[in-house]
């Protein structure tokens, strides 16, 4: 894997601060690269919601997949750089998806929430935690823990669904609807078919 200059030179002058080996500085350097791109993809996701008139949803989006996949796990790309421009495009098209629903009349918005609620349960329950090789879960104490904890995200998740449904703020059957659709698009990377699309995503020569 190529680095980015930046990340080099902060790594190399950790190391040199720090006394580590050149081991530690490869891994160091990872992490910085992976941290900054990161940061980077959030920050042009959440310019992309606001260009679009969707940053309420885009990052509401954004909030729910990181409590949800902190957990439960899914599907990764094999690069940060990818990694960021599938986040970029994926949560703000949600964003602007669920304005569009939101439209609708009821019950369709609360038929697509049940439907979104039933699904991340199941996934949650029978998949959920979904490592990656470059990060197993080896203990199966820890893979009980990670289980537990998805489960009890998820029906946080069900109790702000609710909230959101009894509220009276303009934007709340907007962010119904996003928190929907994005427990639909968190529980598709859980399945073995999310991991088939992803890994179809990093075969796309860049």
């Amino acid at each position: 894997m190529s680095y980015l200059t930046f990340s080099k030179r902060w790594a190399n002058y950790l190391t040199v601060k720090t006394g580590l080996s050149a081991e530690k500085e490869l891994i160091l350097t990872y992490v910085i690269e992976v941290l900054t791109l990161t940061l980077l993809g959030i920050v042009v996701t959440l310019l992309l919601g606001l260009l679009l008139g969707v940053l309420p949803g885009t990052a509401t989006g954004l909030l729910v997949a990181f409590l949800f996949r902190h957990s439960a796990g899914g599907a990764h790309s094999n690069s940060p750089w990818r990694c960021g421009i599938i986040t970029a495009v994926v949560y703000p098209l949600i964003a602007l998806l669920a304005v569009r629903l939101s439209m609708l009349k009821e019950p369709y918005p609360d038929m697509l929430t049940a439907a979104a609620v039933l699904l991340g349960l199941a996934a949650v329950i029978i998949l959920a935690p979904v490592d990656s090789p470059a990060a197993p879960i080896i203990s199966p104490l820890r893979r009980k823990k990670l289980k537990r904890i998805s489960v009890v995200i998820m029906l946080m998740l069900v109790v702000f669904l609710v909230v959101l449904r009894q509220s009276q703020w303009d934007y709340a059957g907007q962010i119904q609807i996003c928190v929907a659709l994005n427990i639909i698009w968190l529980s598709f990377m859980l399945s073995k078919q999310g991991h088939k699309f992803i890994s179809l995503l990093d075969n796309i020569k860049i």
